[in-house]
């Protein structure tokens, strides 16, 4: 499974959702039946504040979903966080699929 870097912006009040596809080195998609996934962002890597993102995968193609409620994108300040996905297997042997910097929009309507 190849890690996937790249960026997302999330819009301050509004529903978030991005699928990522898991892919081998090959090219085929993953099979990732029995894995459990998790994916979160912080200001920093030693902030002891997070937001959790919801997680969702379809074992066949190989590909991981996560959203936001427009609750959670609400209380977002503005700005610059990391974020980052965290798989693990059925055996219990984790890694980490995608990360990058997440850049919180400033919502208007807010």
């Amino acid at each position: 499974m190849a890690k996937i870097v790249t960026n997302i912006t999330i819009p301050q009040g509004s529903d978030f959702s991005k699928t990522f596809t898991s892919l081998e080195t090959n090219g085929a998609a993953t099979d990732l039946t029995g894995y459990t996934g998790e994916a979160k962002i912080k200001k920093h890597s030693g902030s002891a504040t997070s937001y959790s993102f919801t997680v969702g995968i379809t074992s066949s193609t190989g590909q991981v979903s996560i959203a936001m409620t427009s609750g959670i994108t609400t209380p977002l300040e503005p700005g610059r966080y990391l974020y980052d996905i965290r798989l693990t297997t059925s055996a219990g042997a984790k890694s980490r699929l995608a990360e990058g910097m997440a850049m919180v929009t400033a919502g208007i309507s807010t």
